[in-house]
């Protein structure tokens, strides 16, 4: 029978507690994984769920001295001195199941040519990472990580959940397709021209059904129809997130704007012209078939001219929308028009907790800025009584913001947590002083419990000091100022 410290000691949960302290520190990980039973399984777990060097998993084929470091070069660099048997990957199969997620592109200018094996490793195993669940990757022939590319099986669906390509410029070419080293003649497919002719296939023919894609669409769109297809092959997708300065056109937005479980959508500037061809074609569609248009959107990301924004906005159905980092792109006046439409259908006030909303800055001329910005134009968000964060990032020549707006705000937004109201320019490039003065700031404390940041210009008398006091002391300062 076992004893009580025994007992105590074999607590999953205290070792799950244990090991999301030690996550960040690999070398106290590894010596976990040395230690007992109990401990060295969920210890080599959290050590190997997330790869961010090929050479770590890489390295693992050396048992058997099938793969060398190179002589002479840096480290990380290794040579296959031999053809791969079965036999090689006895430690590999031990790890390999326990890789969860690659980051091959936070450091993809330092990883090394170990990631140059992996075409070599899928004749033996695929997929190679048989739990995958995200990949992050930048394609380049630059860095020879195009190797990468086999980490993606399409057969298994692999990586499961997640996959974010990130390039520069044009595709991959195969003029620019790194060398196979000669000393390892037993290496082939890693990062030369057949990879990339792979790669370069229509991403429907390669692309695993996951349900959140991050993708250079600057890059792929120089083939709409392709990426489309692509698109149209993920049954899950759930986040989309779009890298890219121009338009992603109307027949993709008219995709996304039809997927039954697309929850979240991050997309560059959209021009105001596909944004009115997206809405025809909502609106036909609607008409014949009835269909709602985002039906379960609830985080939104988008830069766009104000009446862009206006129309994409009215075509939303979703009542489960949470978060809106709008940015307007045009020098436009703000009224409440974008502010309501977030908050129609009603129900949508119960469910918005952040709001980001960010005018365009660098105007060419004084006369194209902003005239007015008034605290007014957000009288409809008064209404979303959960909403926890509000940042917004203006320029205007005048705000229209005074002490009566912050009030009717801090009473609304009793769940706030994040408050930032922010101008561009200050007193010094010709603007007024601000209508806030420092005693409303206690409105923040009598309402906004939950309150972790404030950024506000506010008005300070310098005549005397002021000490927070409780309301009774307002009408007083209001006369001193």
């Amino acid at each position: 029978m076992e004893s009580p410290a025994h007992q105590f000691i074999c607590i999953p949960e205290l070792y799950e507690l244990l090991l999301d302290q030690l996550k960040s520190d690999h070398k106290a990980l590894a010596r976990l994984g040395r230690a007992a039973r109990f401990i060295s399984r969920p210890a080599l777990d959290a050590l190997w769920t997330k790869l961010t060097n090929p050479s770590h998993i890489v390295r693992l084929l050396s048992v058997n001295d099938v793969i060398q470091p190179t002589p002479g070069h840096a480290v990380g660099e290794y040579t296959l001195v031999r053809p791969l048997e079965e036999s090689d990957f006895v430690l590999f199969d031990k790890y390999a199941p326990r890789v969860l997620f690659v980051d091959f592109e936070t450091n993809f200018t330092s990883l090394g040519s170990g990631i140059k094996f992996f075409s070599t490793i899928k004749k033996f195993r695929n997929p190679i990472f048989p739990n995958l669940l995200r990949l992050d990757w930048h394609p380049t022939t630059g860095f020879d990580t195009m190797g990468a590319f086999h980490l993606i099986s399409r057969e298994y669906n692999v990586p499961r959940d997640g996959l974010a390509l990130t390039m520069w410029g044009a595709l991959p070419s195969r003029q620019n397709a790194a060398r196979t080293d000669p000393a390892s003649a037993f290496l082939t497919g890693a990062g030369t021209a057949e990879t990339i002719d792979l790669f370069q296939k229509p991403l429907s023919s390669w692309l695993p059904d996951v349900s959140s894609l991050t993708a250079d669409t600057e890059t792929f769109l120089a083939e709409p129809s392709a990426f489309l297809q692509g698109l149209q092959s993920l049954s899950r997708l759930q986040h989309f997130q779009a890298r890219t300065s121009g338009s992603l056109g109307s027949p993709i937005l008219d995709h996304l704007a039809r997927l039954p479980h697309l929850k979240t959508l991050h997309i560059g500037y959209e021009d105001e012209g596909s944004v009115f061809h997206l809405s025809k074609s909502i609106e036909t569609r609607q008409s014949l078939i009835g269909l709602s248009s985002f039906p379960a959107l609830e985080t939104l990301e988008m830069n766009a001219d104000y009446s862009g924004l206006l129309t994409f906005l009215s075509l939303i159905t979703s009542n489960f929308l949470r978060s809106a980092n709008l940015r307007v792109k045009d020098y436009h006046p703000i009224d409440s028009t974008i502010f309501s439409l977030l908050t129609t259908p009603p129900t949508r006030s119960s469910t918005l907790r952040n709001l980001t909303f960010q005018t365009r800055d660098y105007p060419v001329t004084r006369a194209d800025r902003h005239v007015l910005f008034s605290m007014a134009a957000f009288e409809p968000l008064l209404a979303c009584r959960n909403l926890e964060t509000l940042d917004i990032n203006f320029d205007a020549s005048q705000v229209d913001f005074g002490d009566d707006d912050l009030e009717k705000m801090t009473d609304a937004w009793p769940q706030l947590t994040h408050f930032k109201v922010f101008s561009r320019y200050t007193q010094e490039a010709g603007w007024a002083d601000p209508q806030v003065h420092l005693y409303s700031l206690w409105h923040f404390v009598e309402n906004c419990r939950q309150l972790q940041q404030l950024e506000l210009r506010v008005y300070v008398p310098r005549r005397e000091s002021i000490s927070f006091s409780p309301r009774v002391n307002r009408h007083r300062m209001l006369q001193r100022s």
